[in-house]
């Protein structure tokens, strides 16, 4: 350990002391504190999200169509 309390670069972001992370294979990013309270929830909604897209894809039948179609109403703004 060179130091303790400073700032530190970590997958090419600036990490402040005190700084909430999140960070996986994809990399690092700070969380603003005024939204750190509302993680959870999006959280749950990702999470039941990927699971509608999931079961869709574990249906018997399933089509590219089907599947566009539970993805366009699970993220309807990246279409």
């Amino acid at each position: 350990m060179v130091d303790l309390g400073i700032h530190v670069k970590v997958g090419g972001v600036w990490i402040n002391p005190g700084d909430l992370l999140h960070g996986d294979q994809h990399g690092v990013v700070v969380i603003p504190s005024e939204i750190a309270e509302r993680i959870p929830e999006a959280a749950e909604r990702v999470a039941a999200d990927e699971q509608r897209i999931i079961h869709a894809c574990q249906s018997e039948g399933i089509t590219v169509e089907r599947l566009n179609a539970v993805y366009e109403s699970v993220r309807p703004d990246a279409y």
